[in-house]
């Protein structure tokens, strides 16, 4: 799928990412989500860390070793996904990744078991310890729950899911972003389908909400607030 995305500095498109383009979409992806709590907490767990000047090192390791497992984990969930249309790009003229998002369609079955080992991601516990795999995984059981009690209450069966939506730094707040996923959210229109996303950043509500997505949900996801946004299908 190629979507035109028209701007003043050029044309640019929205396309499916394609395989040779997965390291470098789990760089950007890794680096946007750093400092997000939950990823965070599952890397490090919720203890409190008590920073000082004599823990610049310390703190020096946790961020390099979080890039690390959100650059791996990140890859490898895109990585299961390719071959479909759900890992969606923007490029600039010169084919550098600006912008990044994953955009789910019903019709994409669960990942299972045999992706899992296809793309190596149980070699997790081996590569950064057995109990950030066990923060991870409950996190996810949480964050699935979470979702299904909504669809539930909304009365949804199907949904699209928004997943890591990501602009280069050098890009944002020129609109890139906002444009690229605005023919996402047309296509969903299109299927009248909702779509529905999660974040733990208080701050993406008014980037979203500005989209048409609302608040339907807030909960504790690793011990920090998550809010679970949806966007109704609009009518053309």
């Amino acid at each position: 799928m190629n979507t035109t995305i028209r701007k003043k500095e050029g044309e640019l498109k929205l396309s499916t990412l394609p395989p040779n383009s997965l390291h470098e979409a789990a760089e950007l992806a890794a680096a946007a989500f750093d400092d997000s709590p939950v990823y965070n907490a599952i890397c490090h767990g919720n203890g409190e860390h008590q920073t000082s000047a004599a823990d610049d090192n310390d703190d020096d390791e946790r961020r390099s070793f979080r890039r690390r497992f959100l650059c791996w984990l990140f890859e490898r969930n895109f990585r299961m996904r390719v071959g479909t249309s759900a890992n969606r790009a923007v490029f600039d003229d010169n084919g550098k990744l600006i912008a990044f998002f994953m955009f789910v369609p019903p019709d994409i079955a669960n990942v299972g078991l045999w992706d899992m080992l296809r793309v190596g991601i149980l070699q997790a516990p081996f590569l950064f310890g057995i109990d950030v795999v066990k923060r991870l995984l409950v996190a996810k059981a949480d964050s699935e729950r979470i979702e299904r009690e909504i669809m539930e209450d909304q009365e949804f069966s199907k949904v699209f899911r928004l997943e890591r939506m990501v602009v280069h730094p050098s890009m944002q707040g020129k609109g890139v972003g906002s444009h690229a996923l605005r023919q996402a959210l047309d296509e969903a229109d299109g299927a009248g389908l909702p779509v529905m996303l999660n974040t733990q950043e208080e701050r993406n509500l008014r980037f979203y909400g500005r989209l048409g997505f609302e608040v339907v949900g807030t909960h504790i996801l690793a011990g920090h607030t998550n809010w679970t946004m949806l966007r109704r299908p609009v009518q053309t």
